[in-house]
């Protein structure tokens, strides 16, 4: 920490000053000792022929010297730059544990300082269970501070070598291995990309690789992966080729030959894949250029891994590629997932069964890491960008091919005597990672988020839900069971258009179909948690409307309300029958559904819990069947919950009135749209039997 790193700085002005001198040195050899073997001379015969060879040697060391000078200037200016900052990180670090309360010894071991805290404070802290625990996370935190610096010192070593070491220069270079470098280079990363990448082509090679490199191999991901000079280098070096080779060799040691010592492949893979995400940032780099090219050939070979071999397969490129994106991480540029996206479309379109596997499932903790379908595991991918998620998915071609597409990926084993015949089938995580892309697209949040939080729908969140709407409609009946409850958290998600679409009486200006909004409410309340999700949701957004302020006609809150609760709970029945044969017996859970709505006053909050509680007891009725003998209107089955908007409604508009008037007027409403759903349903439509 007392290191004076502007002596760096120094040393780098005198090695410019050397190339500066060498320079010179060179222009005096060229002018007056090499000139008599150029042109113009008396000189001729053997001896000058060698002497001119000679001569144009000497000449082009000095001219090597200057630019190896250059290269270490270059190179300590480098290495001041990081270590100022890394320094600076590292006593940022120990002044956040001393602020914290800790006393940081010299080797930044970290402790509770008791001299300076307050006897309440003291006290507690002995009493502290988990004071060791926290002590020991300041010192990783200091600790973690210290390795960065180290790191880039093992860089800064490792360049300035390979700078001063002479290699193949152009046809004058006369003293290969024993001479200056003319090839030298001013990035410290430009050298542990080139050192970083000889190692992992041995390791991609099969080679068995010694714990020095592998610690090397780490060290450079964990230092540089972020920073393009370094990973552009590191990927056109080793190219679409190699870096598949690469990722199977990872995969196969963490999941099939070294599972137990995993964690040394699994911090290359995490580091392979973030330096592949940085590489591919700039789609008009040539690296990007290069590697796309590559992957488009390289990703239609199959290769033998460890992984495949025991299932009698082999392996796509393409399914190489997501499996390294979606385990090892990296944060990919929207381009980036687009083009492979789309490769991988194209792909597909020309062999439709391409990704078709034998070997079992492909799921799960024990196999469901490999991206048997690699559409489906980009699209995974791609959920962690809801931005990128949002402008793939709402075109339609793209949409309308991941509706249609093959989807049965598996091929299962049947045995008949002797023979063996395989027929396809969905994997057991059909569609995991279309379903994550179109909640993220249409919804602007990341599924895989812990904390998700509702946020204002851009054009593009707003086009992939109506992209979605349409495509679920025409699907109907077939539209598969994996996208109900995802669909149903769109919904939520867009409650307020869904209850506008769903309540509306003019139908001129709908942002969607109202007939394509019945199909898919009443594809997605086929399954219980789907449709809880929804209607969980859509009380939200009626009650907000009931207490938006400045309406000028009130009362249109309330018949809109009445409308939407009989438009949903017809779509249920035609589903699923009239509510007491649903055969709903598990308890309603909205933690998904809470997530995905925008937040309002207290007061809307509480109007909202509240009419929630009266449909969730109109919907336990229907589970005790207390309705057996069914005759009923479909929105009936709802009146706890119209009661309930009824009262929330007045609450809000008209205390004083009559209480029964307007409780018609929601009766009412609600028919009229149970009568609405019925009337824009399809001929096939219609109560479930």
């Amino acid at each position: 920490m007392t290191t004076d790193f502007g002596q760096l700085l120094t040393a780098a002005t005198k090695w410019d000053a050397m190339a500066g001198e060498f320079k010179k040195v060179e222009e005096r050899y060229r002018d007056s000792v090499q000139k008599i073997t150029m042109g113009g001379q008396t000189w001729n015969g053997v001896s000058a022929s060698a002497a001119h060879t000679n001569f144009a040697g000497t000449r082009y060391e000095y001219t090597a010297a200057q630019t190896q000078a250059k290269a270490i200037a270059g190179l300590l200016r480098d290495a001041h730059e990081q270590f100022t900052d890394l320094k600076k990180k590292v006593e940022s670090a120990r002044d956040d544990a001393v602020k914290a309360g800790m006393k940081v010894s010299d080797e930044g071991r970290c402790t509770f300082d008791y001299s300076k805290a307050d006897a309440a404070t003291a006290n507690a802290a002995r009493h502290d269970p988990d004071l060791k625990n926290t002590e020991n996370a300041w010192t990783q935190h200091i600790a973690s501070a210290v390795k960065a610096l180290d790191d880039a010192d093992q860089g800064v070593k490792i360049a300035l070598e390979a700078a001063c070491a002479d290699g193949y220069g152009d046809k004058n270079d006369t003293t290969f291995g024993t001479g200056f470098n003319g090839a030298a280079q001013g990035d410290v990363e430009v050298y542990e990309a080139r050192n970083a990448e000889s190692i992992a082509t041995r390791l991609a090679g099969g080679e068995k690789i010694p714990p020095a490199d592998m610690a090397e191999l780490q060290r450079s991901f964990r230092d540089n992966s972020g920073k393009p000079e370094f990973s552009q280098v590191f990927i056109s070096g080793l190219g679409a080729k190699g870096t598949i080779e690469l990722t199977n060799r990872l995969s196969d040691e963490i999941h099939v030959r070294n599972p137990a010592n995993k964690s040394d492949y699994t911090d290359l893979q995490k580091g392979l894949g973030a330096t592949l995400a940085s590489a591919t940032k700039d789609p008009n780099s040539e690296t990007y250029k290069k590697f796309r090219a590559e992957m488009q050939k390289e990703g239609l070979e199959r290769r033998n891994t460890s992984f495949t071999d025991t299932r009698l397969e082999k392996v796509y490129g393409y399914q190489s590629l997501v499996t390294l994106m979606s385990q090892g991480g990296g944060d990919y540029s929207k381009q980036f997932l687009h083009d492979v996206g789309d490769d991988i479309m194209k792909a597909e379109k020309d062999k439709d069964d391409i990704w078709v596997m034998k070997g079992g499932e492909y799921s799960g903790e024990r196999t469901g890491w490999f991206a048997n379908d690699p559409m489906d595991g980009l699209l995974g991918v791609m959920s962690h960008n809801p931005e990128a998620a949002a402008s793939y998915l709402k075109d339609e071609d793209r949409m309308k091919h991941l509706m249609e597409r093959n989807w049965e990926v598996v091929l299962k084993a049947n045995e008949h005597g002797n023979a063996v015949h395989y027929s396809p089938e969905l994997d057991k995580d059909d569609r995991a990672g279309f379903s994550a892309a179109l909640l993220a697209g249409a919804t602007g949040i990341d599924p895989s988020s812990e904390t998700p939080k509702f946020v204002e729908h851009s054009a593009d969140n707003k086009a992939v839900f109506k992209n979605a709407i349409s495509e679920f409609a025409e699907a109907g009946d077939d539209l598969p069971e994996s996208l109900r409850e995802p669909m149903s958290t769109i919904l939520v998600n867009h409650s307020g258009t869904v209850h506008e679409v769903t309540s509306s009486v003019d139908m001129r200006a709908l942002p969607v179909e109202q007939n394509d909004m019945y199909e898919v409410i009443k594809q997605v309340s086929k399954d219980q948690e789907a449709y809880g999700n929804l209607n969980y949701g859509i009380n939200k957004a009626m009650v907000n409307e009931i207490h938006e302020p400045g309406q000028k006609h009130p009362e249109e809150s309330l018949v809109r309300a009445g409308r939407t609760v009989g438009f949903l709970e017809q779509a249920r029945t035609d589903a699923v029958g009239p509510a007491e044969q649903a055969a709903w017996n598990d308890k309603w859970i909205f933690d998904t559904a809470i997530s995905y709505l925008p937040a309002y006053d207290s007061e809307v909050q509480a109007g909202f819990d509240y009419v929630v509680d009266k449909w969730l007891a109109d919907e336990q009725k229907h589970i005790d069947k207390e309705f057996a003998d069914g005759s009923y209107e479909a929105y009936e089955t709802r009146n706890g919950q119209m009661m309930g908007l009824t009262d929330e409604w007045i609450k809000q508009h008209d205390t004083t009135a009559s209480r029964l008037k307007y409780q018609e007027t929601m009766d009412e409403a609600a028919g009229a749209g149970a009568a609405r759903a019925k009337a824009v349903a399809p001929p096939e439509s219609g109560a479930a039997q």
